[in-house]
Order: structure tokens, then sequence, then C-alpha cells
């Protein structure tokens, strides 16, 4: 079984990968199980015609793992559909792309394990009392992201009164222009663990419901706590074939989860081994073939 691996493009020349998965690329081509293409991501993600490089890759109704930036949902379907037209089928449907992007999709799986949130699709006026009540402080995001690493407030509690909150919510929408997706999610504020500054946080990758990879998410020191392996094993498998769970420690000691995400759009942890990330794969889909 051969496995085709696309990448985006670099911006000026379709036959380079892009700058930022170069190593990954690198990696996934000393495999003879897998294809390496890549597709013109900037021009497609503007409306422009997927192209393809090699020009005549195709498959024989093979599968297709996309690894690369994240795409809006309808992005993703008109990326899907254009593989398919190349009989290149992606490992998740533009549904289960979806289901772990987009959070509040997750949610309700994961909920034992994770912060409450309270979601307000575009367009629907954000009861602010509610959200006040439910939780004592509160973070903002989207669907997929919050503006983590700007002068945004990390939460929010029930000293800001309606007016404040509200322009603070059209401030993060603006924030994340062509970004934002859906909705605003509000989502129960914890303490994480913090050591020198830094957090305490591991990325799992799964793959058809089962542990792909485990790795240190946040820069941390060895020697530090490690997600418990019966927390990692114990989360509902998600309705998808490749996504990721990130895990933290709270200032407790205990683990969370924080985040999930398509496995494909989802970044590997700072030094993790990329060889075997692929290698895992390969052997998970192809097996001794």
């Amino acid at each position: 079984m051969k496995i085709t691996i696309l990448y985006p493009a670099d911006y000026f020349d379709i036959k380079k990968v892009d700058a930022d998965y170069r190593q990954e690329y690198e990696e996934a081509v000393k495999f003879p199980e897998f294809q390496a293409v890549l597709y013109n991501y900037d021009n497609f993600v503007a409306g422009e015609p997927f192209r393809l490089y090699p020009a005549e890759a195709a498959g024989d109704d093979e599968r297709c793992i996309y690894r690369g930036w994240m795409l809006q949902p309808e992005v993703y379907a008109r990326l899907f559909e254009a593989l398919k037209e190349r009989k290149l089928t992606l490992i998740n449907t533009p549904a289960e792309y979806e289901n772990c992007h987009e959070f509040p999709l997750a949610y309700p799986a994961i909920a034992d394990y994770t912060p409450g949130i309270r979601v307000y699709p575009e367009g629907v006026a954000i009861d602010w009392r509610e959200v006040k009540h439910a939780f004592p402080r509160f973070m903002m995001k989207d669907y997929v992201k919050s503006v983590k690493g700007t002068d945004f407030p990390a939460c929010f509690d029930s000293s800001y009164d309606d007016r404040q909150l509200d322009e603070y919510a059209r401030r993060f929408q603006a924030m994340r222009g062509d970004l934002y997706v859906r909705g605003i999610v509000l989502k129960e504020y914890v303490e994480l663990k913090r050591r020198d500054s830094m957090t305490n946080e591991y990325r799992a990758f799964y793959l058809n419901g089962e542990l792909l990879t485990l790795s240190p998410n946040s820069n941390q020191k060895e020697g530090w706590p490690v997600v418990p392996i019966e927390l990692v094993n114990a989360v509902p498998v998600l309705d998808s074939h490749f996504y990721t769970v990130d895990f933290a420690e709270l200032e407790n000691g205990s683990w969370t989860v924080i985040e999930t995400g398509d496995g494909q759009v989802s970044g590997l942890s700072p030094n993790q081994y990329v060889f075997k990330f692929y290698d895992e794969i390969r052997w998970r889909l192809c097996g001794n073939e």
C-alpha cells in the first residue's frame, strides 16, 4: 500500500516544499511506502485552482495524509474534493476534520476531562450573566484558537461589565480576522502548573483510535512530571481517523485536556523525533506490506 503525504509548497516555487515543513518532508521521503507531493497552498487558499507537484502524481483510491497549515473548513472540503479527482483520499473526511479541529464539536466526548465551555455561534448574543455565574474566570477563543501571545487579556472575571466584554468580543474577532471560525467560545480558566515560567504540556497523536505518539509540547525540562498514560488512554476515541489531544498539568498537580486538533494540521511537538513519527504512521497503516 502506498500512502501519499501532501505538503504545502513554497510560495514562489511549487517544486519546493514550504520551509517550515522541510524537515518532515525530508524524513517522509526516506520511506518507500510514502509518496510525498506538494500543492499550491497560498494560491489555493485564495481561491485559485488546485495544482499538484509532481503534476502527474495520482493514486488508485490511495490514502492521503495532509501535513500542513490549518485550513478553514470550507477550504479543507475543497482540498478533499480536488484530491478525490486525482484518486487520492484524505484520511479525514471534511466532517471528521471539523470534529476535532473545532473544539466545541469534540467537547461532548471529552467533557469529563476538560474545563467547561459555553458556545455562542456567530450572530448569537452572549449571555454574560450566565457565563459569569458558570465560571469564576474564563478565557475567550473561537471554535479553534485563542489569541494567546498578544496583549489580549488571558482571562476575564466578574469585574468586567457587559459593555466591556462585548467590546472585547468584537476586538477578538477583529484580531482573528480571516482566521476567525464560526463564533465565540468561552472556556473556564484554570491555573496551569508553571516552573521557570513554563507550563508542562504534552501532545498525543492518535491514529485510527489508538495512541500514535506522545511528546512534551512546551519545551519543559527533563525530570518534570509526565502526563499519566492512564489518562492518555482513558480519553474517549473521537470521531476522526487522525487527531491530536493536548494535555496540561494543573497547579494542584492533576492533569487536564486543554485542546483537540486534526492530526493533519497539528504541529509536531518541539524536539519531537520526526523520523519516528513517520515510521509509526508507516507501521500502523502499512505494517509489513
